[in-house]
């Protein structure tokens, strides 16, 4: 998760903020469309509107934001964020069929605030960071939990994480 947030909010080419330094309101098809120098890169496939790499934007909606169906067409939600480095508060809606659904969360001294704002009827289990789970419907909710790790501000340069050894896969028997 570290380093998923470390490469969200990277600013260099190639990178998802490095079309927002150039001004881009879209997902461009290519990391480099404008240049450093503002020009448009001479090559071929140069579209600013380009859904191909918006996946990052649902991941943002759903692990940032924290909000995702817990049933097909929302027909009940489930509101989890995931705060990352980098990022001390994030706010997001979606207009679901049964009405908007609304999520906000910060971070002020180490402690998760949310706020979450469901339609009348809309189910949703809200998961806290201190491993909660509580269900709620309709209206207006609050919630406050403890971080269960540590959220820094800014990744480490240059930070990498651990990694586990990787599983070696069993051999099958030789024959005899």
């Amino acid at each position: 998760m570290h380093d998923a947030y470390r490469l969200l909010l990277e600013r260099e080419c190639p990178s998802w903020l490095y079309p927002v330094t150039m001004g881009a309101t879209t997902v461009w098809e290519r990391w480099d469309s404008m240049l450093p120098d503002g020009s448009i890169d001479p090559g071929e496939m140069t579209s600013f509107n380009h859904f191909a790499l918006g996946a990052v934007v649902d991941w943002i909606h759903q692990v940032v934001g924290g909000l995702r169906p817990a049933s097909p067409g929302y027909g009940r939600a489930r509101v989890e964020p995931r705060p990352g480095p980098g990022i001390e508060w994030a706010e997001i809606s979606l207009l679901t069929r049964g009405g908007p659904v609304t999520v906000a969360w910060r971070i002020p001294d180490g402690e998760l605030t949310l706020e979450v704002g469901l339609p009348d009827g809309l189910p949703a289990d809200v998961v806290l960071p201190d491993g909660r789970v509580v269900e709620v419907a309709g209206g207006g909710h609050t919630f406050s939990a403890r971080l269960t790790r540590r959220v820094s501000r800014r990744p480490r340069a240059g930070a990498r994480r651990a990694t586990r050894p990787r599983r070696r896969t069993p051999r099958a028997p030789r024959p005899r």
